[in-house]
């Protein structure tokens, strides 16, 4: 088993630095994709966000997401003085820009966890550059705050399941209840710390000699998992019901919602493999540099539910060709064993994905990359531990390959055609 460094035992220097050039990353490719008027691609919210910028906070999204809203309306209220030298819709860009970077951050410590500290700097920019955060952190939408709660209680969960502490499982139920408040699903985070507590057991509980002590360490886990229907509760009773009744049955309630949306989905054959090539390939490289896949416009493009549109561009084509090398290489015969304590985290992990993408494809499987970056750092984590076990040789060498072959095929994206179209 790796002996991974703390990341507090890296130069904080460092630490920032990343942060910084990641925040300025997203920032960046934020002005792009505003100029080429492509913020609306994949279901995205971003028009309803941006009028906090104007001092606009609409009903629906405070009514969904009221975390994202309330930080933003704080955040333009504090630097309304910089409105005087930048517009204000830019200043409100930089919130989610620094969003995403902290979700980065958080990912060092997570994979330090698992990997060795050099491996997980990898796998950290492999994060950074995937397309789901990358596009969303470069946006106005609430999913890049869901990505990063995510991120902190996974990072948070891989720290206090090696060293219990209650202040860390007070922090841990206190992000969960502010990633629930932010969105009602990210209750499903609660599927890890559960599945892999049960896994590392092992057997035991159904042995009459399990000791007293293993259920009391285990207990804090049912106050945990109270955060889901608590942040349900305040929601619906202390956010909702405050609010004018909506119009329509899509943003009346979560409830209402729900099941809006179930019984107008295609749940078929096709519309399951949609969701599936989105999910699991499409959120890490973008398989083609724009996106021409019209559901209803003029609310933006989705890509062509098709892996074989990784071939049409080189940048693209390389991508996939290397993240198939990594994930054929982390089921290499030649693989190691994982220990029982790494098995027990992969299906926890695991369980998390297919919890979260299993709800989403009975709720919305139209917009499965609207859902999916919350489930990139699981994604990535199982890899790390499967492709750092193989007998695979030149690991690091691959991984900073894929890391650049992200930049070219996602950066493509960002980029897209030149010079913009003119809005329709």
């Amino acid at each position: 088993m790796v002996a991974a460094a703390p990341v507090m035992a890296m130069r904080p220097v460092y630490l920032c630095l990343a942060a910084l050039a990641a925040f300025g990353f997203y920032w960046l490719s934020s002005f792009i994709l505003a100029e080429r008027w492509a913020t609306l691609n994949f279901g995205a919210d971003a028009h309803l966000y941006t009028m906090i910028a104007k001092g606009e906070v609409l009903d629906r999204i405070l009514r969904f997401h009221p975390v994202t809203v309330e930080m933003a309306v704080a955040w333009m209220a504090a630097l309304k003085p910089l409105t005087a030298w930048l517009a204000p819709h830019y200043v409100l860009k930089a919130l989610f820009a620094i969003i995403g970077a902290v979700g980065v951050l958080a990912t060092v410590p997570a994979f330090s966890k698992l990997v060795p500290r050099s491996t997980a700097m990898l796998f950290a920019l492999i994060y950074a550059l995937s397309f789901g955060v990358w596009y969303f952190a470069s946006i106005e939408e609430s999913k890049i705050v869901t990505a990063t709660l995510s991120a902190l209680y996974i990072a948070i969960y891989l720290h206090l399941r090696d060293n219990w502490t209650m202040r860390g499982a007070v922090l841990l139920t206190a992000v969960l209840l502010l990633a629930c408040l932010n969105e009602i699903v990210s209750g499903f985070l609660i599927v890890i710390p559960v599945v892999d507590t049960l896994m590392r057991h092992g057997g035991d509980w159904r042995e009459a000699g399990w000791r007293a002590a293993d259920w009391r360490a285990d207990l804090w886990l049912v106050p945990h998992a109270l955060a889901g229907p608590l942040a349900l509760a305040i929601l619906e009773f202390a956010v909702n019901r405050q609010l004018p009744q909506a119009a329509d049955a899509e943003g009346a309630s979560h409830l209402s919602m729900l099941f809006y949306y179930i019984f107008k989905s295609d749940h078929g054959v096709a519309s399951l493999y949609g969701f599936l090539v989105n999910w699991l390939f499409f959120n890490i490289a973008a398989p083609t540099p724009t996106a021409p896949y019209m559901i209803t416009p003029p609310y933006g493009g989705y890509f062509e539910p098709s892996l074989a549109s990784y071939f049409s561009a080189p940048a693209s084509a390389c991508a996939a060709i290397l993240l198939g090398v990594i994930l054929l290489a982390s089921l290499w015969r030649g693989r190691e064993p994982l220990p029982h304590d790494k098995t027990s985290l992969l299906v926890g992990l695991l369980a998390y994905s297919a919890v979260r993408g299993a709800f989403f494809f009975i709720f919305n499987p139209s917009e499965p990359m609207l859902f999916s970056p919350a489930v990139t750092l699981a994604h990535l984590l199982v890899i790390a531990m499967l492709f750092m076990a193989s007998a695979f040789p030149a690991k690091r060498v691959v991984l900073a390959a894929f890391a650049l072959a992200l930049l070219a095929a996602n950066g493509a994206f960002m980029v897209g055609p030149w010079p913009p179209p003119s809005p329709v």
